[in-house]
């Protein structure tokens, strides 16, 4: 057993309206590629995507564990052997993680060739890297959102994030973020921190807005179940150290939008103390699948002991 290999994996299903499915999207993040990410984590995921049967599949950041991974043949590898697995289930999208493209270390600084070689390896692959863009299937509309060097890992990683950056971003997006009345509008970006303003803006442009980052809080101990059954959507603390946070797991609907965070594949937090990390132990890896009718999605979560 490894340090950031899941020791179960589960899938979860929240009914969010009446009505016969139409289509499903399976979600998924926070992979945190390195030499230390098995073989498991891989067949975790083919076996929940064959599962679900998805329409699209969407990845939310942190697929890498840092830019200096694309040095390492074995993880670049490993990306494009997922990658391929993904699309060969359904069309996939994805956003970009602050660990997948901001240099360690030096806080805001953008690895400019990390991001060429997502694109190149998105372009190999057929994996649709959405930064600031739309994609279309019949039943959905995804807005992949590039957060920018805001969302980043300080030197001593933690993790600081400027929700009046995202607003004015949203703000400035506006024009193109307008409801499309026959399909599920969907909004995807890697972390979570926004304010109430934001949260506003959101319903008022989508049905859905989903996100990553979090791994269910620094030390979910493996209560995640039992904070989905009591409907909790908090954890004990944020990657940003607060306690008690309140966007690190679960579903939220408040206003027409389903807000969903996806607490990922790995059960570790860099937030967290290391050697307290390994009571993360029964921390399930996390897949998500939204089943969408005429505006209806499901929220499911597959449970494998």
């Amino acid at each position: 057993m490894k340090l950031k290999e899941p020791l179960i994996y589960k899938i979860r299903k929240v009914k969010v309206f009446d009505g016969p499915g139409v289509a499903k999207v399976a979600v998924s993040g926070d992979w945190h590629i390195s030499p230390i990410v098995s073989e498991r984590q891989f067949e975790i995921l083919s076996q929940a995507f064959s599962k679900i049967q998805p329409e699209l599949i969407v990845l939310q950041g942190d697929l890498m564990d840092s830019p200096e991974q694309f040095d390492n043949s074995d993880s670049i590898q490993k990306l494009r052997r997922w990658f391929r697995m993904c699309v060969s289930f359904a069309p996939t999208v994805m956003v970009l993680g602050s660990h997948d493209y901001i240099v360690p270390g030096k806080a805001g600084q953008v690895d400019e060739a990390a991001l060429g070689r997502w694109g190149e390896i998105c372009h190999e692959t057929g994996v649709k890297l959405l930064n600031d863009a739309w994609y279309e299937t019949e039943h959905i509309r995804v807005f992949g959102m590039y957060q920018g060097p805001e969302y980043v890992l300080t030197p001593d990683k933690r993790h600081e994030n400027n929700p009046e950056i995202f607003e004015e971003k949203l703000l400035k997006l506006g024009s193109d973020l307008k409801k499309d009345g026959k399909k599920v509008n969907w909004f995807v970006a890697h972390a979570p921190d926004m304010t109430k303003k934001a949260e506003k803006m959101l319903s008022g442009w989508f049905d859905v807005a989903s996100f990553g980052h979090t791994h269910g809080g620094c030390l979910p101990l493996g209560i995640d179940s039992v904070v989905d059954k009591v409907g909790r959507h908090g954890g004990l603390v944020s990657p940003t150290l607060k306690p008690f946070p309140s966007n690190v797991r679960g579903v939220r609907r408040f206003s027409g939008l389903t807000f969903i965070v996806n607490a990922g594949m790995v059960a570790t937090q860099n937030c967290a103390p290391k050697a307290t990390q390994y009571l993360n132990f029964a921390k399930a890896a996390e897949i998500d699948e939204v089943i969408i009718g005429q505006k209806i999605l499901t929220r499911v979560i597959i449970n494998n002991n």
